[in-house]
């Protein structure tokens, strides 16, 4: 006892400067809080989506966003997504927020957008945003909000805990429990290894499903009860879309949902085929239901959405694995949203 009394003694020594370097306990009450877009970093690096000897610059502004202007009460849109959003393996040029912040300033319409992807947020995370970043950011008002979602959630669990129960929590304990979870370097470590896990297991990882000229595809069945087991899925993500459009509402913005395509997998007459060694029949079929799901919110609630998934025709050159974009993907996408979008965000 007095042996392992002493070591895990050392153990807190030892992490306590560990925790005050990497952590964020010196940060002030009103710094923003994310996991994965750190306030005024500035990235120079190669990226196997351009050619060999080229280096990208990933860069985020003090307050965590990817582009648009220095002082953020001239933001117009904020676009809210997961990794397809941020791209870090895209430039800050060629990401898709600025080319369709591009092209909308070629048809003299001077709009500012920002761009608050996070590498693995869902809606869950974007609910979140809205306490602890969105609200500590001065002068934030955007009169829209693109949201770019489908292929994280249709991972989540239908337990996952949301807004009522992961940012508000109403138990001091729980408030202790989120300040630490803010702040600390060991339980952001935690987070994200848990994170990488779930997206492992939903082949969301950057280049794990790799997309190339000589691609294999194997036909592939869905379980039969795969509508059931997908239903309280479904009906969770539902509910947090109106939590989402009610969060959005009451910043000022109105919200643009955005579906999303996923082409690991495909139907071919009427049959799944999927590329080999992936799971990409049953993953496209679950973010194709909460396309579906997306759109039906649309209708019912008057709310406006673009179903990018089914509109826009990718060429075979333009993604980088099975749900990200290369920077000719990101460009087509920026040019399709610029036609569809560009008469609503740039109307006065």
């Amino acid at each position: 006892m007095k042996i392992v009394s002493i070591n895990l003694l050392l153990i807190v020594l030892l992490l306590i400067p560990l925790e005050l370097w990497f952590g964020h306990w010196l940060d002030g009450p009103g710094a923003v809080s994310m996991l994965d877009a750190n306030p005024g970093r500035v990235e120079h690096r190669s990226s196997p989506l351009y050619p060999p000897g080229n280096r990208i610059t990933n860069s985020r502004t003090r307050y965590g966003f990817r582009g648009g202007p220095a002082d953020p009460a001239r933001i117009d849109v904020l676009a809210l997504g997961g990794s397809t959003t941020a791209e870090r393996y895209i430039d800050d040029k060629d990401i898709w927020t600025a080319q369709l912040e591009a092209r909308l300033h070629e048809t003299n319409c001077p709009i500012a957008i920002a761009n608050a992807g996070v590498d693995g947020y869902s809606t869950v995370g974007h609910i979140a945003s809205f306490n602890g970043w969105f609200d500590r950011v001065p002068g934030l008002k955007p009169r829209f909000m693109l949201a770019y979602i489908g292929i994280n959630d249709a991972a989540v669990h239908p337990s996952a805990a949301w807004y009522e129960d992961s940012v508000r929590y109403k138990s001091r304990w729980r408030q202790i429990e989120h300040y630490i979870a803010a702040r600390s370097a060991l339980q952001r470590l935690k987070i994200a290894v848990r994170g990488w896990w779930q997206a492992r297991q939903n082949q969301l990882i950057h280049d794990e499903v790799p997309i190339a000229p000589g691609t294999q595809w194997e036909p592939a069945t869905l379980q039969s009860d795969f509508a059931a087991s997908v239903a309280p899925k479904i009906a969770a993500y539902r509910q947090r879309l109106g939590r989402l459009t009610k969060l959005i509402r009451d910043f000022g913005a109105q919200p643009i949902y955005i579906t999303q395509k996923r082409i690991d997998g495909r139907l071919v007459d009427g049959h799944w085929q999927q590329i080999v060694g992936s799971d990409g029949a049953r993953n496209t079929a679950t973010v194709d239901a909460i396309n579906q799901a997306t759109l039906a919110f649309c209708r019912d609630t008057g709310e406006t959405c673009i179903n990018l998934a089914e509109r826009i025709d990718f060429g075979a050159n333009e993604f980088a694995d099975g749900i990200h974009t290369n920077p000719a993907g990101s460009a087509h996408i920026g040019r399709f949203l610029a036609r569809e979008l560009g008469p609503l965000l740039c109307r006065r």
